[in-house]
């Protein structure tokens, strides 16, 4: 699905102030990678780091306006949306019901509340939480939980108080991202599980500029996660295990995007079962990532 095909719109001028150190480590020494819509792109010098990300990043009263209309009220647009992640929030669902007994579980970014359908479906209480009104207002009237209209970040919510998490294509859009994961940390029982799934751009990098495409979708993307620094994130903010899997790919209304997104996910898949595991095809696209208090 191409950018402006999606159901949401983002609109941001180009962002001028100071550049801020890595979000992930802290770092403030980086060199630039890449530039898009004006954008700079850095990559963290710290060897054990080497975290890519915008820089400078848009303020955080940026974002909440421009987040807040960020998903499209039209009659298309829950349909476009249900269909681009349906296989996702089928194996996401499947994976949360593995030797697992239902119980409670927390969607961030839920959007039109489609994965909370599936859940409730399968015997889950859910909860969501999203900043777009016109989308809450959607999944409240399809759910039976609560929807919680707002930022993850600064909605109250209790700690330790749900079985399992879920965030996908979220996580690159956060300006914080540390914060972010260890507050989905802190709302985990002990023995909870959250997924998330993530973009995996930087790969692409040579082929996008020699075809004239976006790196990044920078600003609408804030954030490239390698699986390195996805998982020593993870375990930073203290979840014991990860791991990490190609997953089933969103699907493209944009024939040439759907085409090769099969192909490149069903190598990396057929690299992931052939490898045990151990191998990660750097052109999948994007990753999923289970990770275990």
């Amino acid at each position: 699905m191409k950018v402006e095909d999606r159901p949401f719109h983002f609109e941001f001028g180009n962002v001028q102030g100071e550049r801020e150190p890595c979000p992930l480590c802290g770092g403030r020494a980086a060199s630039p990678v890449g530039t898009d819509n004006g954008y700079t792109i850095e990559r963290c010098a710290d060897p054990g780091c080497g975290f890519v990300f915008v820089n400078p990043r848009p303020d955080a009263a940026t974002l909440e306006d421009a987040y807040r209309d960020f998903l499209l009220d039209d009659a298309e647009a829950p349909a476009l949306w249900e269909r681009a992640l349906h296989d996702l929030i089928e194996e996401c669902a499947t994976w949360l019901c593995e030797g697992r007994a239902p119980g409670r579980v927390l969607d961030v970014g839920c959007a039109y509340g489609d994965l909370l359908v599936e859940m409730e479906r399968r015997g889950w209480q859910s909860v969501g939480v999203d900043p777009a009104s016109k989308a809450v207002a959607l999944a409240r009237e399809r759910t039976r939980g609560e929807i919680h209209e707002g930022f993850f970040e600064d909605v109250a919510l209790d700690e330790g108080g749900f079985d399992a998490v879920v965030a996908l294509y979220v996580l690159e859009h956060v300006r914080d991202p540390r914060g972010f994961l260890e507050k989905i940390r802190r709302v985990l029982r002990d023995d909870g599980i959250a997924i998330v799934r993530v973009p995996w751009s930087r790969p692409f990098f040579p082929i996008s500029r020699l075809l004239g495409r976006p790196l990044l979708y920078a600003p609408i993307h804030l954030n490239d996660f390698s699986p390195t620094s996805l998982r020593r994130l993870a375990r930073d903010v203290g979840f014991a295990r990860v791991e990490v899997t190609v997953g089933r790919p969103r699907r493209s209304d944009d024939p040439l995007e759907r085409t090769a997104a099969s192909v490149l996910s069903a190598v990396g898949r057929g690299l992931e079962r052939l490898s045990g595991g151990r191998m990660i095809f750097p052109l999948c696209g994007a990753l999923s990532y289970r990770l275990y208090v």
